[in-house]
């Protein structure tokens, strides 16, 4: 099951069918997708996804001229709304049940705001330690001249209190000495605040994990993606009914897709994925 986490920077517009490209491009199972805005923008998201095969997508939607995160799959999964109704603004924090993993999409606000979020996270993931358990998304949060050149960030220590209480910052458990950023500022600063953490077990199954930086030099967004290989388990539910497939195991694009989204859709990616040792300028 290939996991897919992209702040998608509200996604509507001009770059939407540059965005569902990429997202078919790299086949992914299950979609979780960050400062997505709520209102039209929201409407015209889920249909394109629903044309693209997404077919099962969570209900909580931001506020009109508001931005959360969206969770889309090709199964169907049991949807448990927001991890914690008590922070500002719920949607940021949104939890499925996929088979036996439990995956909270995430989109935390910027600087001091997000501390409520990442106390309800880490009280989560406390309870959660002996399941098969995953956070993914943008936290807006970096470790100090590890996941950005100096030490701006005052909030990186929660980034040590989910180490302490278990879990796995899966791209920096695997690269402990790797430096690649998801997002540059303005003045070209890079920082790594992309980030998938694995309760101990999950992660010590997880397939592949990489960065993907091309849609963001393309400009589909300011943020690279990150992807995610991870076992099947199954909780023997009855699946839901998949969209066709192409024989060579990619989506068919003629079945599932409009005219405008074929363009520069390939099949299958690689399953097998190398990490990017040096991040791009």
């Amino acid at each position: 099951m290939r996991l897919l986490a992209w702040n998608i920077r509200q996604g509507g517009g001009s770059r939407l069918v540059g965005i569902m490209a990429a997202l078919v491009r790299h086949d992914a199972d299950v979609l979780i997708l960050s400062e997505y805005r709520g209102g039209d923008s929201s409407d015209r998201l889920r249909a394109a996804l629903r044309v693209a095969g997404f077919r099962h997508v969570t209900e909580l939607v931001p506020p009109p001229g508001r931005t959360g995160v969206l969770i889309a799959s090709r199964r169907g999964f049991a949807t448990h709304g927001a991890l914690c109704a008590d922070v500002p603004e719920p949607y940021r924090l949104v939890d499925v049940e996929l088979g036996a993993v439990r995956l909270t999409g995430v989109y935390m606000p910027n600087l001091k705001a997000k501390v409520p979020y990442w106390e309800a996270l880490v009280a989560a993931f406390a309870a959660r330690v002996d399941d098969d358990t995953l956070a993914i998304g943008d936290f807006n949060t970096c470790r100090a001249f590890v996941d950005e050149p100096g030490a701006i960030d005052a909030t990186a220590h929660f980034m040590d209190r989910v180490d302490a209480v278990g879990f796995r910052d899966l791209w920096r458990h695997r690269y402990p000495d790797g430096r690649e950023y998801s997002w540059y500022s303005h003045r070209g600063n890079g920082f790594r605040i992309d980030h998938a953490f694995l309760s101990p077990g999950l992660a010590a199954r997880a397939g592949a994990v990489r960065y993907s930086h091309d849609e963001r030099l393309a400009g589909l967004s300011d943020h690279s993606m990150l992807l995610l290989d991870l076992p099947v388990r199954s909780r023997r539910r009855n699946p839901s009914p998949q969209p066709p497939r192409a024989r060579g195991g990619g989506v068919n694009t003629n079945a599932v897709l409009p005219l405008p989204l074929r363009a520069g859709v390939g099949g299958r990616g690689p399953r097998n994925l190398a990490p990017h040792g040096v991040a791009p300028p």
